[in-house]
């Protein structure tokens, strides 16, 4: 359906056309009248471009049309159309993502830890009506937010976009799971809703608490609630070693341990498929990092819950069809 953001001034447009068309007829009518009185009108078209009467009111009405389609472009049109879409029931995700060294390694691209977050903001920006957390950790767990929020743009992308390098390199060494579960699981509400964990790490653990991991399988097991999802990221079969920078982004070399040999990273998940089996949540690897954004949407997409289906009105601005219009019939007035 065709509107306009100010129609109250299309009756004065209209009458502007109709205007402009008589007046274009009333000149071209007096030009040939005075032709055919100074005389020999028909000697005169047959040795000169003067145009015959219906020429003229082709011509005329290119004018008209081309001036009308401007003044359209003036009173912002619109086209209004109306859709239909599943209306899905917001949920909870809280996403844990490790920020130790190892995710500064180079096996995928441009690192874990930024492929991590890369493919995690390609997710978030089709969300709609979801609570999200976000818990960080390496030696020690940390929620990044004190509730879950639906502020993706201001809050949580922002807060995101603060993890970096520095950040893996200023927190405590380490990779502990189990702290990170139990402060993931306190992440969620009480309020009944779709409950996901998403578990991001790249199961190299360095810092092995056995009894925070067990609390955190007994939390989940009591937690019906809540679907655990343990992703793996980096190469299992190729250490990788970890890349100094400089301020510009270059390599100076590689990060090395007390006796200066150089620190490898290689992902281990036998744990993380430990963690999955006792608590009956689902373990998944990705070794290039290709496949986080199909296994981040495939986890989302399992778990939404269609409440009904609605319509809702899209409203295009088609100025630019109007304005095209008005530049085609100029220039086939021109043509005439």
């Amino acid at each position: 359906m065709l509107f306009f953001s100010h129609e109250q001034y299309l009756t004065y447009i209209y009458s502007s056309v109709v205007l402009i068309f008589l007046v274009y007829l009333y000149s071209s009518g007096k030009k040939r009248k005075w032709l055919k009185d100074f005389g020999g009108l028909s000697m005169l078209q047959r040795f000169s471009k003067i145009p015959p009467t219906a020429r003229n009111i082709i011509k005329g009405f290119m004018v008209s049309a081309s001036f009308c389609g401007l003044c359209m472009v003036l009173l912002g049109p619109k086209w209004q159309t109306t859709e239909e879409y599943y209306e899905k029931e917001g949920m909870e995700i809280v996403f844990v993502l490790d920020v130790s060294l190892s995710m500064l390694a180079e096996d995928i691209k441009p690192n874990r830890l930024q492929r991590a977050k890369i493919e995690m903001e390609n997710l978030i920006k089709d969300l709609e009506n979801d609570y999200l957390g976000l818990v960080v950790f390496a030696g020690h767990a940390f929620s990044m937010l004190p509730y879950l929020t639906t502020d993706y743009d201001s809050i949580y992308l922002r807060i995101l976009h603060m993890i970096n390098e520095n950040y893996a390199r200023f927190i405590p060494y380490g990779t502990n799971v189990g702290n990170a579960l139990l402060i993931a699981i306190e992440s969620f509400s009480n309020v009944k809703r779709e409950k996901v964990l998403i578990f991001l790490t790249d199961g190299e653990e360095h810092l092995a608490v056995r009894s925070q991991v067990a609390e955190a399988v007994k939390m989940l097991m009591e937690r019906k609630d809540i679907s655990i999802y343990l992703i793996g990221i980096g190469d299992p079969l190729k250490a990788s070693p970890i890349p100094k920078k400089d301020k510009e982004g270059h390599t100076i070399g590689y990060e090395v341990d007390m006796e200066g040999d150089t620190i490898t990273t290689k992902p281990n998940p036998a744990l993380l498929q430990e963690i999955a089996t006792l608590t009956g949540g689902t373990y998944i690897h990705d070794a290039t990092g290709d496949e986080l954004k199909n296994i981040f949407r495939g986890v989302i997409e399992k778990h939404r819950k269609i409440i009904g289906l609605k319509t809702r009105n899209i409203v295009k601005d088609i100025s630019q069809h109007f304005l095209g219009g008005s530049l085609l019939f100029l220039v086939i007035f021109l043509l005439l």
